[in-house]
């Protein structure tokens, strides 16, 4: 099966956003795109849409950043 760029960074992100949940931790857009060696924009643009869709829950400010919405 072969995935589109888009849904691969998708998949990605969500598995460092789960790790980085699993050490109570927090995760930028910058961060993310630096660990799968992509651009931080195209990695922004695809949480944005996770965001939307209710996969991960994006808080601005001091002690903000991204986690895995919790269900």
């Amino acid at each position: 099966m072969q995935l589109s760029r888009f849904s691969d960074l998708a998949l990605r992100a969500l598995m460092r956003l789960a790790v980085a949940d699993g050490r109570g931790d927090r995760m930028t857009a910058g961060g993310i795109a630096e660990s799968v060696n992509a651009s931080t924009s195209h990695v922004a643009k695809t949480v944005s849409r996770l965001v939307e869709l209710g996969l991960v829950e994006s808080r601005r400010g001091r002690g903000g950043g991204l986690a895995i919405t919790e269900a």
